[in-house]
């Protein structure tokens, strides 16, 4: 396991910016079902911005980028083969279109990544972009209870507006 302290950035919709600390406010996602707790987080704005890209919508209500203070001893780095294949996880698992298995009622594949990490007793994960591998993306299973990963919110959330094609 690696340690990390350090800003990474959130983006949510606005009318949902106090609960950023909450986690995912779906109880599915590529990384946690069942209503397992899950807060995705990116190590600059432009990842954040790389991470929802696809969730994206024209209607959209307004959203806001959430600086996030983060600090861990026991992180799961996935981009570490050995650590990969230490765990049991194959390369290919994280990066499964997780939304099209659970649209046809499969249970996503990227889960077995997510459960095998929860089961080692790290607090989270880093694992690369789907749609731009160069860059990557932190998800927390356990924080801000115990002794678990201490996540504390940076300033004020500030307007964030998607980069027009």
């Amino acid at each position: 396991m690696i340690s990390i302290s350090d800003m990474f950035y959130r983006i949510a919709f606005a009318g949902l910016a106090d609960g950023v600390l909450n986690g995912a406010i779906h109880p599915e996602g590529r990384f946690h079902h069942d209503g397992q707790p899950a807060l995705y987080a990116s190590p600059s704005p432009q990842s954040a911005a790389v991470a929802i890209d696809i969730y994206l919508r024209a209607d959209d209500p307004p959203r806001v980028l959430v600086a996030l203070d983060i600090r861990s001893d026991r992180i799961i780095d996935l981009r570490d083969d050995a650590t990969t294949r230490r765990l049991g996880i194959d390369p290919a698992w994280p990066s499964c279109p997780w939304a099209d298995q659970r649209a046809r009622g499969e249970p996503a594949t990227s889960w077995k990544v997510s459960d095998a990490v929860r089961g080692s007793g790290a607090d989270g994960m880093i694992y690369a972009s789907r749609s731009v591998p160069s860059r990557w993306h932190l998800v927390l299973f356990r924080w801000n209870r115990g002794d678990g990963a201490q996540v504390r919110q940076h300033g004020a959330p500030v307007s964030w507006k998607p980069a027009q094609p």
